[in-house]
């Protein structure tokens, strides 16, 4: 079928060698890859200072996402920090329902 010369044949097994290799370095690269530490508040664990906590901690409290933790650490900001827990209601994305879950979470020094 294909007529390869003996060093064409040598290039083309020590390329696939490298295929292998890199494959293998990949797996084992996504297989051991450091775990990120999950922070996940709970009331057992008391309150979190809404105006001094990181924006990892605040991912961890149930009903918090990345986008949000965002926004709050942006109107912290913007505000100069949170003067009542009820300043929450004026971030987007938090509604009463929201609000009301995670309130007892948070606490302003």
């Amino acid at each position: 079928m294909f007529s390869l010369t003996r060093q064409e044949r040598q290039v083309v097994l020590f390329l696939l060698a490298l295929v292998l290799v890199g494959l293998g370095i990949n797996f084992l690269a996504k297989r051991y890859a450091p775990v990120k530490a999950f922070v996940c508040v709970t009331p057992l664990m008391g309150k979190v200072n809404l105006n001094e906590t990181d924006k990892q901690t605040l991912i961890g409290i149930p009903g918090i996402g990345e986008k949000l933790a965002q926004r709050i650490i942006e109107y912290r900001g913007q505000q100069g920090g949170f003067q009542e827990i009820e300043d929450l209601k004026k971030i987007k994305g938090i509604s009463g329902y929201r609000y009301e879950k995670i309130k007892d979470l948070l606490y302003i020094n």
